[in-house]
């Protein structure tokens, strides 16, 4: 069983704060350079058509920009614009930029997901529950509202003209395979009866299962199937990218614009498309969405 969780304290916690509020400000200087030269610049925008007619350049940018909870945003979320966008060498420099900022920033935060501070709950100073040190930092240089996820997102960058570029979204639910006891771990960062009632579920079940499913909530999932022009530098003629913002590519003199097709809209009354399941449909655990796995007959 690993049942132990590595705390740091406060004076660990100022160290890491410079650290994090330098990247995260080097960061915002990259994205305000890529915004204000994407609206200067000529570029090539072949948007997804929006309902509120708002300037496709300018909702490129707001996307790109986009690093901070929105009051409608739930935790993990974060801003979706799909678009094809042909700009010039100096634009995907300050892009690829934009993304070597968003790649140090992550280096520095992450660790700090995997380490906790105690903080006071509303019961009182005497009741605390651990959080990860990341939020903790935020919180002391008062930027609870970065979403960290939007934050680490990288701008999808082509080094090569695309002739095509067609969408896909899928609903997708991730299952994460865990062994027992990474799943008590989990459990001792938590406080309350429900908790402790989960940790006696775990002692009953038999020892040759190993394994149970860490099941995270359906989020959408975008892609790109993108085909070349001509080869690209590495020889590849199609790739698939993530896309969930606007995809930039190098916008050659002569090139053609690539066709580009978006997602169409769902069906109404039409029932998604559900996979055969190989876990239990009711969750084990109360506390932690947790699943056993279906038992083959």
């Amino acid at each position: 069983m690993y049942n132990s969780i590595v705390f740091l304290s406060s004076m660990d916690l100022t160290l890491h704060r410079q650290s994090v509020a330098e990247a995260l400000s080097a960061l915002e200087a990259s994205l305000a350079r890529l915004v204000a030269a994407l609206a200067h610049e000529a570029v090539a925008a072949h948007m997804e058509p929006d309902p509120e007619g708002t300037d496709d350049i300018r909702r490129a940018g707001e996307a790109y920009a986009a690093i901070d909870y929105r009051m409608q945003d739930r935790t993990g979320e974060s801003v979706t614009c799909l678009g094809v966008i042909g700009v010039g060498s100096a634009l995907l420099r300050q892009a690829a930029a934009v993304n070597a900022a968003k790649a140090e920033l992550r280096a520095i935060c992450s660790p700090l997901q995997h380490v906790y501070i105690r903080v006071p709950t509303k019961a009182g100073p005497a009741s605390t529950q651990p959080i990860p040190a990341i939020r903790g930092v935020l919180r002391n240089i008062q930027r609870s509202d970065l979403n960290l996820l939007a934050a680490y997102r990288k701008i999808p960058l082509l080094t090569a003209t695309p002739a095509s570029v067609t969408y896909t979204r899928a609903n997708t639910r991730a299952v994460y395979r865990k062994p027992i006891e990474a799943i008590e771990e989990l459990l001792v960062k938590l406080e309350g009866p429900t908790a402790l009632a989960d940790r006696g579920r775990l002692a009953t079940l038999d020892r040759r299962e190993t394994h149970l499913a860490l099941v995270k909530e359906r989020y959408q999932n975008v892609r790109a199937n993108v085909r070349y022009a001509h080869l690209d530098p590495r020889g590849r003629g199609r790739i698939q990218i993530a896309a969930e913002l606007p995809l930039l590519y190098p916008q050659g003199r002569r090139a053609e614009p690539p066709v580009v097709r978006f997602p169409q809209a769902p069906e109404v009354g039409k029932a998604p498309r559900v996979r055969q399941a190989k876990l239990e449909l009711r969750p084990f655990l109360e506390s932690l969405p947790v699943y056993r796995y279906a038992r083959s007959t």
